[in-house]
């Protein structure tokens, strides 16, 4: 059997949350193949940019980078400098592990976490929507994560 992970990376807010899934790649579609691992998040109001790299390091803990399938990644709408730290740090991790980078509004991440009673935590929503996208077939560039600017 075959596990691998999935990480979620929700900076749009004062708060850092931070998910990882583990995947089954060897279930049949029809069972759950994968589990919220665990999760956490910190208040960490203008200091995201200084402590985002630590919290991740210390996060993820002893699961090698070689081990993730995916990641996803808030696009906002939020803070526009958390934001964009979110989206440098997932396209970055993206590109260096050749995994595809899932970028999710925010809007969809809530109506999905809504849809549960009770509600599904941003990142175990944000894991949910990228993991039905990573099933479906779609494996997005980790550049389209957020476009820069449309013409």
């Amino acid at each position: 059997m075959t596990t691998s992970f999935a990480l979620a990376l929700h900076t749009t807010t004062t708060k850092l949350e931070l998910a990882i899934a583990e995947i089954n790649q060897n279930s049949d579609r029809n069972s759950q193949i994968y589990n919220i691992h665990k999760q956490q998040s910190w208040e960490l109001g203008r200091e995201l940019s200084v402590q985002l790299h630590g919290c991740l390091n210390m996060f993820v803990g002893d699961i090698p980078w070689s081990d993730f399938a995916f990641l996803a990644i808030a696009t906002g709408i939020g803070s526009f400098t958390g934001t964009r730290i979110g989206i440098v740090v997932a396209r970055t991790l993206g590109e260096q592990l050749n995994i595809p980078v899932y970028g999710i509004n925010c809007e969809e991440i809530i109506a999905r976490s809504q849809q549960f009673q009770p509600n599904l935590l941003l990142g175990e929503s944000l894991l949910a929507i990228a993991y039905d996208q990573w099933q479906d077939g779609i494996y997005p560039s980790w550049q389209n994560a957020l476009p820069l600017y449309e013409a």
